[in-house]
C-alpha cells in the first residue's frame, strides 16, 4: 500500500500547467493588431518544437495535416492563402488571429503561508470568431512536490489577480470588453475559474488503483491522498470516483493516463513517456483550445438566443454555419487524437450545450412556422370571406330573375344574407379571440 505522505512530498521529474481563460473583445481590436499595434505582443510562434527540428511554426502547422484532417486544423490555424477553400469559412477565418508574449521570469508567490518561485514562460492570445479570445499562460512547476502542484494549480484557478500576478492583467488590459460596463478585471478575477491543462511526469512505483487516486487528486487540485481517504474532508464517494474513472479517464497505453474534467485536463506520465511537442503543440493547441472555444461560443450564443428580442433567424443561420466549420465529426487520420478529443468534449459538457441550443432553435423554428401558418390561415379566411359576397351577389341575381325581376326581393334577400353572414363571422371572431 502506498505511503501517501511520501508521495505528497515527493517531486515528479517534470510538471507544467497551462492556465486558460476566455474574454470577449470588440472586432475593431483586430484592425489595430493587423495595422501593427500589437500592444507588446508578437506574432504567434510554436513554443515547443520536435527534437532536432529547425522548422518554422508555419511548417509545423502544415505538418499537422499528416495527422489531422485539414478542415480541423483550419478551425485553429486557418490557411488564408490555401487553395482548398471549402475547408474554411473566409468570414470566420478573417476573425482569427494569434499573438504571443514571452514572459520567462520567475515570480515569488505566497500560497497559504508557503512561498514558491514560479516560472512564467509565455502568454498566448487566440482570437476566434464571434469576438472571443482565449488567453493562456504556461507555468513551469518542475521541482515542486505533488502536493505543491495541486496547491499552486488550485490557487491560480480560484484566487484571481493578486499583487504578484498583476502583470498578467497589465499585459491584457488593452482588450476592452464588448460591454463597456463590464471591466476587464472582472473577467480576469476568474470568477468561473481558469481551465488548467497539466502535464506531470513521475518515476514513483504505484499500482493502477493508486495511479487513479493520484490522477484524481491532481485533476481536482485536491491535497494528495484525498481519493485514498488520507485527506478525508474532500474524499470522493466510491460511486463518484468510479464514475469519473469510467467516463472521464483516458487509458490507452500502460505508461500514461489522463483525466478530462470540466475545469482541468491532467495527464500523468511514467518516466520518459512525456513528449512535450505532441502534448503541448498538438493536443493542447489543437484539441484543447478548439474545445474551449466551442464551449465558450455555445455558452455565448445560448445566452443571446434566449435573450428577449433576440434575432432567432440570424442566430440560427450563424449557428449552422459555425456547426459546419467548427464542429467536425472526424478530426484525425490517427486513432489517439479522436479518443482524447472526445474525452475533452465530454469533460466540458459540450454535447449537453449543443443539444440545448439545437432544442431552442427547433422550438423557435416551430414557433416561427406556427406564426407563418396562422398568418396564411388568416389570409385564406379573409379571401374566403370576400368570396362569400360574390356568392351572395350570384344567388341574389338568380332569385331576382326567379321572382320576375322584383327589385324588393333582390334587395331584401341580399341584405338579409349579408347580415346573417356578418353575424356568424362576428361570433366566430369573438370565440376565437377568447380562446
Amino acid at each position: 500500500m502506498a505511503d501517501w505522505k511520501d508521495i505528497a512530498s515527493s517531486k515528479p521529474i517534470s510538471a507544467y500547467s497551462i492556465f486558460c481563460g476566455e474574454l470577449d473583445y470588440p472586432r475593431s481590436l483586430l484592425k489595430q493588431i493587423r495595422s501593427g499595434n500589437k500592444h507588446g505582443f508578437n506574432s504567434w510562434d510554436i513554443h515547443v518544437k520536435p527534437r532536432n527540428s529547425n522548422a518554422s511554426s508555419g511548417e509545423i502547422i502544415r505538418g499537422f495535416d499528416k495527422y489531422y484532417y485539414h478542415n480541423f486544423v483550419n478551425t485553429v490555424f486557418p490557411d488564408h492563402n490555401g487553395s482548398d477553400n471549402h475547408n474554411s469559412n473566409p468570414e470566420f477565418a478573417g476573425e482569427t488571429e494569434r499573438l504571443s508574449r514571452e514572459i520567462n521570469k520567475t515570480v515569488e508567490i505566497t500560497v497559504r503561508q508557503k512561498t514558491y518561485n514560479i516560472k512564467f514562460e509565455y502568454l498566448d492570445l487566440f482570437f476566434f470568431p464571434h469576438e472571443i479570445v482565449i488567453y493562456c499562460f504556461k507555468c513551469d512547476l518542475t521541482g515542486f512536490s505533488f502536493d505543491d502542484i495541486t496547491l499552486v494549480n488550485s490557487f491560480f484557478r480560484n484566487s484571481g489577480i493578486t499583487k504578484e500576478t498583476k502583470f498578467i492583467f497589465d499585459y491584457l488590459s488593452f482588450i476592452k470588453q464588448s460591454d463597456d460596463s463590464a471591466p476587464i478585471q472582472n473577467s480576469l478575477d476568474f470568477g468561473n475559474k481558469l481551465k488548467v491543462f497539466s502535464l506531470v511526469e513521475h518515476e514513483i512505483t504505484i499500482t493502477n488503483e493508486e495511479e487513479e487516486m493520484l490522477l484524481y487528486d491532481l485533476g481536482t487540485c485536491s491535497p494528495i491522498g484525498t481519493a485514498a481517504g488520507v485527506e478525508s474532508r474532500f474524499q470522493p464517494s466510491e460511486t463518484y470516483f468510479r464514475e469519473l474513472m469510467e467516463n472521464n479517464k483516458i487509458s490507452v497505453f500502460s505508461n500514461w493516463s489522463a483525466l478530462a474534467l470540466f475545469d482541468t485536463f491532467t495527464a500523468l506520465f511514467q518516466k520518459n513517456a512525456l513528449d512535450n511537442f505532441v502534448w503541448e503543440s498538438g493536443y493542447f493547441n489543437l484539441l484543447y483550445l478548439q474545445s474551449l472555444y466551442v464551449k465558450h461560443y455555445l455558452f455565448k450564443i445560448n445566452r443571446e438566443f434566449f435573450t428577449k428580442g433576440a434575432d432567432h433567424q440570424k442566430l440560427e443561420a450563424e449557428f449552422f454555419e459555425f456547426n459546419k466549420y467548427y464542429n467536425p465529426s472526424n478530426i484525425s487520420y490517427n486513432f489517439l487524437p479522436p479518443i482524447i478529443y472526445k474525452k475533452i468534449r465530454y469533460g466540458l459538457a459540450i454535447s449537453a450545450e449543443l443539444n440545448e441550443l439545437r432544442e431552442g432553435i427547433e422550438r423557435a423554428d416551430l414557433k416561427h412556422k406556427e406564426k407563418q401558418d396562422k398568418m396564411i390561415n388568416d389570409i385564406l379566411t379573409v379571401i374566403a370571406f370576400l368570396a362569400v359576397f360574390s356568392a351572395i351577389w350570384d344567388i341574389s341575381e338568380w332569385v331576382y330573375k326567379l321572382f320576375t325581376g322584383a327589385t324588393s326581393s333582390y334587395t331584401m334577400l341580399s341584405g338579409s344574407v349579408t347580415l346573417i353572414i356578418l353575424a356568424v363571422f362576428g361570433i366566430f371572431l369573438v370565440r376565437n379571440y377568447r380562446k
